[in-house]
């Protein structure tokens, strides 16, 4: 083959870029199709937090935030963050580790796709299911007048909490690639629950546990969701150190996933 035969060919097999983007939409459709047909998955992580927020926010809690509307903003935004990450750690997490387990990476590495096209897909769709979870909650606290936040306010607050559901993805990739499909909800819970809690995110601490909240991405998450929506009676530490904590756990659990998917497992 001569030299220009030679480059005619690797020319002609280069994708072009509007290959790539429907490579990368239709690996996102299947994504977003396999998390969808899965009920026992799709249905918990989109109505839970709604259903829990509303049980709370509008019944047992509602007089008080009537009296309070801080109240109202503190528990629109512990549940708003319960709604961003669980998408993003229980679904990725779930899926990662049921194709890791049957042998479907192997295939996608053979696959002729786009590298890392299933790693955008996964992380698209964390980030989109966790808005679809968002959304209700916005109409419900809105609606019910149980969130004293003007329009630019909730705007700032609710595109600050969909854009920190990646560090949950990242998350959600690292544990993953690290624990067997079927194992894959309970180490989630393990981390995502104590997370929930002594972060501070549903209930005050005591002072002698405060140590310990920067440790948990959700504190600084709820913290840039405060920071954003101009609340300061919550803010507890400054916005530079809740965007440096964000982005610290984000590269964090990412090297630690790539570091396992290279394994080959």
């Amino acid at each position: 083959m001569s030299a220009q035969a030679l480059k005619n060919y690797t020319i002609a097999g280069t994708p072009s870029t509007n290959q790539l983007l429907r490579a990368y939409l239709e690996e996102t459709r299947c994504e977003a199709l396999r998390l969808v047909r899965n009920p026992g998955l799709a249905f918990p992580v989109l109505i839970m937090p709604v259903a829990l927020y509303a049980l709370f926010a509008l019944l047992i809690a509602g007089e008080a935030i009537d009296k309070d509307p801080g109240i109202g903003v503190f528990m629109f935004s512990a549940f708003s963050v319960m709604g961003i990450s669980m998408p993003a750690l229980f679904g990725l997490s779930s899926s990662l580790a049921m194709e890791r387990e049957m042998g479907l990476m192997r295939l996608k590495r053979a696959q002729p796709a786009p590298t890392g096209s299933w790693l955008v897909a996964k992380i698209v769709c964390g980030v989109v299911f966790g808005a679809l979870a968002l959304l209700p909650m916005i109409v419900l606290a809105t609606a019910t007048g149980k969130l004293a936040l003007d329009g630019a306010a909730i705007t700032r607050m609710s595109l600050t909490l969909i854009a920190c559901s990646i560090p949950f993805c990242a998350l959600g990739l690292m544990m993953g690639s690290l624990v067997k499909g079927s194992a894959a909800p309970g180490y989630a819970n393990l981390v995502y629950l104590p997370g929930c809690y002594l972060s501070g995110m549903f209930f005050p601490l005591p002072q002698s546990m405060h140590w310990q909240r920067p440790i948990w991405p959700q504190f600084h998450v709820n913290q840039l969701a405060m920071h954003a929506a101009g609340v300061e009676k919550f803010q507890f530490e400054p916005v530079f150190m809740a965007g440096a904590g964000a982005l610290g756990f984000t590269v964090l659990f990412s090297a630690v996933a790539i570091w396992r998917l290279a394994q080959k497992g």
